[in-house]
């Protein structure tokens, strides 16, 4: 595809961000897991169409949506995906099909979810594509042995109904293939449903009689055991793990080595519920695609320590934090994309729990923090240790999220000018991040606060830019100089031709605008060299380092020059 423009033949007639991500059947979500609210970018509208606002407001009742066998629902995919968030997210990614606004579609999901304080998934920042319409026997004709997450429970129920109390234990295996992204990036669709169809016929052909296979949530397998010994559940796992690996799957487009991972859950050991089951296989699911290749891990009840009573909620005890001083920065290397040598690092909030070491999950305190109104009093203590950091190290630049709340707070503005103008060359070296959804409310404004900073020497960024919250007339306006590429954007560009042409066009405008560019969540080298050819200025992701804690700065007092 050749570079994309973003100007039209009439002088300075742009082509909007919002307008463009549109047209290519792209919106950005956030789903608060924890509370089921599910956000959209602007453009939701125009890509979705008319839909009842539970369905859009509420992650569960979209993923309701999801046409049954036809692929993982972004809940499965979030809880299946395995992996352990350290601060910056695990990738999920799905395809399915669902019915929006009377048109059935095909869609791709993907994104990032991050953890709460119990490692599990509490947030997720993703973007939704609109691939095509389905065509009518996509979707497999009646009779074909699918499920979605509901009728398992309905049929799962009515096993424990019959043999439980006939004192049977029942079985549930929930069984996935192992790194299907991969395979289906590898050989396509239509070679990655022959696969599926041949994982299918090597289980069905190691079940005993009484045992129950239905192919759940497209990609996936549930298997009901009934009268299988409590003794022998891992090795009839390992029965359906070896059938399946015994010989690599010949397709269309190729030979491909398939592997299977498998989670169990035991009634009434576990639970005598169906939800509670469905749940308990897929939290072991999680747990064996983490471990080795070809596992199986079957899930135990847990010994639910009783809450204290009065304990202290997440709030208090980042206020308490606060006050001892266990406030930190975690700095992550942005480095430029030709050369990839450290230009600056972002400093990432760190709340300290106790004296343990351990830190608060930031996915779930920051967004608490701003429900409470309490964030203004974290970014005050992150300039400060950003300014303390910076008078250490002559040679460090730091980039620092600054709230919109905060951003508005006279006092936090007092409080820069009072940094900035207290040591000679801080402010030269500091970057102020705001989100682009925070130009919204009062641009002109907000363009004065921009500036009063950017006089001191500061360089200014919006964060996840692209979701299409900002006009141009706006974006222009603003004294910015770097633009910071939403990495729900940057991540799939390895697969997804919409990405790719998406993503150039919004370097091609900051290079028009003669403002920087950082690409986020870069992981792969390929990813990496597709956007240093089209011309971002700088990387920021796992590929190219992690966030980590800095050696302590020598204790130097913040005071203004008199």
């Amino acid at each position: 595809m050749p570079a994309p423009s973003i100007l039209s033949s009439s002088r300075e007639a742009f082509v909007d961000p919002r307008r463009l991500l549109s047209s290519i059947g792209e919106v950005v979500y956030t789903w608060d897991i924890a509370g089921d609210g599910l956000s959209w970018g602007p453009n939701a509208a125009e890509v979705i169409g008319p839909a009842p606002e539970a369905v859009m407001t509420r992650g569960l009742a979209f993923a309701g949506l999801v046409e049954p066998g036809s692929g993982r629902s972004r809940y499965d995919a979030i809880f299946s995906s395995g992996g352990q968030d350290q601060g910056e997210g695990v990738v999920y990614r799905t395809r399915y099909a669902a019915t929006l606004a009377g048109r059935t579609m095909w869609i791709e999901d993907s994104g990032r979810w991050f953890a709460g304080m119990d490692g599990r998934p509490t947030s997720a920042h993703g973007v939704l594509r609109l691939e095509r319409a389905v065509k009518p026997d996509e979707l497999g004709a009646p009779g074909d042995a699918l499920c979605d997450r509901g009728a398992l429970v309905t049929r799962l129920e009515a096993a424990l109904a019959e043999h439980l109390p006939a004192e049977r234990i029942v079985v549930l295996l929930i069984a996935a293939i192992d790194e299907l992204t991969r395979l289906n990036d590898d050989f396509g669709h239509e070679a990655t449903d022959e696969i599926i169809a041949e994982v299918q016929a090597r289980l069905r052909s190691v079940m005993r009689r009484r045992d129950h296979l239905v192919r759940y949530s497209g990609n996936r397998f549930a298997i009901i055991l009934t009268g299988c010994p409590q003794n022998q559940v891992e090795a009839a796992a390992r029965r359906f793990i070896k059938a399946v690996a015994r010989s690599a799957v010949e397709t269309a487009r190729g030979i491909a080595l398939v592997r299977l991972r498998v989670g169990a859950a035991i009634a009434p050991d576990l639970s005598s519920h169906a939800g509670a089951l469905v749940q308990g296989a897929e939290g072991a699911l999680a747990s064996a695609k983490a471990g080795a290749v070809d596992s199986a891990v079957v899930a135990r009840r847990k010994v639910v320590r009783e809450p204290e009573e009065n304990a202290p909620g997440l709030d208090v005890l980042a206020v308490a934090a606060l006050n001892h001083r266990r406030v930190a920065l975690a700095l992550q290397p942005v480095v430029r994309a030709n050369g990839r040598e450290v230009a600056f690092h972002e400093a990432l909030l760190r709340v300290g729990h106790g004296a343990d070491g351990l830190f608060l999950a930031p996915s779930e305190l920051i967004p608490l923090l701003e429900r409470r109104g309490l964030v203004r009093l974290f970014d005050h203590r992150v300039l400060e240790l950003a300014v303390l950091l910076l008078r250490a190290d002559p040679a460090l630049r730091l980039s620092l999220n600054v709230s919109p709340r905060s951003l508005v707070d006279p006092e936090w503005l007092d409080a820069f000018l009072t940094c900035a103008g207290g040591a000679a060359g801080v402010a030269e070296r500091l970057i102020v991040e705001i989100t682009e959804t925070a130009t919204i409310d009062d641009p002109a404004r907000i363009a004065g606060l921009l500036s009063r900073i950017k006089d001191q020497g500061a360089r200014i960024a919006i964060d996840d830019f692209g979701a299409g919250h900002t006009s141009l007339r706006h974006l222009r306006a603003f004294p910015i100089d770097i633009l910071k590429l939403d990495g729900a954007f940057t991540q799939n560009l390895r697969r997804s031709t919409d990405d790719r042409f998406y993503v150039r066009t919004l370097i091609d405008l900051a290079r028009h605008l003669g403002v920087e560019t950082v690409a986020e969540w870069v992981d792969e080298e390929v990813q990496a060299g597709m956007l240093t050819d089209w011309g971002v200025t700088y990387l920021q992701g796992h590929l190219v380092g992690r966030a980590e804690l800095p050696p302590p700065a020598p204790q130097i007092a913040l005071r203004a020059t008199g």
